[in-house]
């Protein structure tokens, strides 16, 4: 701020009144170019509000999917930097169809280590279904998107409390910032995460527990004026120049939609429980099988992981074949241990049928074929002939139910 005792900047733009008062006691000197004109980014998210399901809608988030946001800024003491497989962990302990988790990591992480690097790093969680955030954009449309953030000590995770959505603490170095800032006060408040605990269990409490008034004081420091930074700089700006402001308004605009990869899982372990009613399904990336034993495992014939094929108990194809019983048979007789195989005809339908089995053709929504495959899959396993399938079976994913149609034929 001073050098050789004189005034560095002619403007030095804060976003809240505290910060002019901590600047009174740390370097008196510069608190006449101190100028409290709010936040434009916190302004440009708290603009975006309104448009969160359709920034939720480019994440790949359906309505009844927790948004996880997991945030790191840089360094040895940031979550990365404590915690870098913790992404991977929630990839695989997370069931699909309840969670999308989205990764921001900070651009100093990006560039400092190389993007190819970075992308190495994250290839597996992407792989599982994870949305990688490019440096540049996205990470504030996707804290206006979240239902809870992990994060650190970052100001990622600072805007997302600001923002009234439940945080949970991965890294809280208290030591690396100023102990009378709001971001050490919110490391002194949130919930910590416990690397020995159950991800799940510990995302859902904070959740439960949440209290936007736990956060009040703290969120209240993001800005002295929401909503109004716009202005404030614009006539600052001009007043400076000494031009005459334009009399339109200074307005924030919302976050941009976010222009992201949302990956598709391809291989999927299905642990699927039938009853009375239907089934119900709950599904991790083919990667869980190193956590989670029990399951059906449902591979993708694009699946580049050779060990995913070699234990394949259900193989499935999404393209349409003209002779889509003859794919499934070619395709058996290269994988012994392999059960069943699932594609779909010239129109669509997809089909699933084994050595010596009737064909069941089924329509539904393009992602329901691994699942449908899983269910005929345990149907057999359980003792049952395919001929006493249901017609219409509900299946379960999650918070929602989906309606599946089951035509059983003897085949060809």
């Amino acid at each position: 701020m001073l050098h050789d005792g004189e005034i560095v900047p002619s403007v030095a733009v804060l976003s809240h009144h505290e910060q002019r008062d901590r600047l009174a006691r740390y370097c008196p000197a510069a608190v006449e170019a101190a100028l409290v004109a709010g936040d434009p980014c916190f302004d440009r998210m708290l603009a975006g509000r309104p448009l969160r399901d359709a920034y939720r809608h480019r994440f790949g988030i359906r309505p009844d999917q927790r948004c996880v946001v997991v945030s790191s800024t840089w360094g040895g003491a940031s979550l990365f930097g404590q915690h870098p497989s913790l992404v991977l962990r929630l990839a695989r302990e997370l069931p699909l169809d309840e969670y999308r988790v989205v990764v921001a990591l900070h651009p100093n992480i990006w560039h400092g280590h190389s993007p190819w690097q970075v992308r190495m790093w994250l290839a597996e969680c992407a792989h599982a279904g994870v949305v990688v955030l490019p440096p540049e954009e996205g990470w504030r449309a996707a804290l206006v998107a979240a239902d809870v953030t992990i994060g650190d000590h970052g100001s990622v995770t600072f805007y997302s409390a600001a923002l009234g959505t439940p945080v949970l603490l991965a890294a809280w170095p208290e030591e690396t910032v100023d102990a009378a800032s709001p971001i050490a006060a919110l490391l002194r408040t949130a919930p910590r995460f416990d690397e020995h605990a159950a991800l799940r269990e510990q995302l859902e409490d904070t959740i439960s527990r949440h209290s936007a008034a736990r956060y009040a004081d703290i969120a209240g420091l993001a800005t002295s004026a929401p909503g109004e930074s716009a202005a404030l700089l614009r006539t600052e700006v001009y007043t400076r120049l000494e031009l005459e402001e334009p009399t339109a308004p200074a307005d924030s605009a919302a976050v941009p939609l976010p222009t992201v990869d949302v990956p598709t899982v391809g291989s999927q372990l299905v642990q699927l429980r039938l009853d009375e009613h239907g089934a119900s399904a709950v599904r991790f990336p083919a990667t869980a099988l190193d956590s989670i034993r029990d399951g059906i495992l449902v591979t993708d014939s694009a699946e580049p992981e050779r060990r995913w094929l070699e234990l394949a108990e259900v193989l499935v194809d999404d393209d349409r074949h003209d002779d889509p019983l003859s794919w499934i048979r070619s395709s058996l007789a290269g994988l012994p241990g392999c059960l069943l195989g699932a594609t779909r005809d010239r129109a669509g339908a997809w089909i699933v049928t084994g050595a010596d089995l009737p064909v069941v053709r089924w329509r539904g929504a393009d992602e329901l074929g691994p699942v449908c495959a899983a269910l005929v899959h345990a149907w057999l396993c359980g003792g049952r002939p395919l001929r006493e399938l249901p017609e219409l079976t509900r299946i379960r994913l999650g918070r929602r139910v989906e309606p599946i149609r089951l035509d059983v034929r003897a085949q060809d």
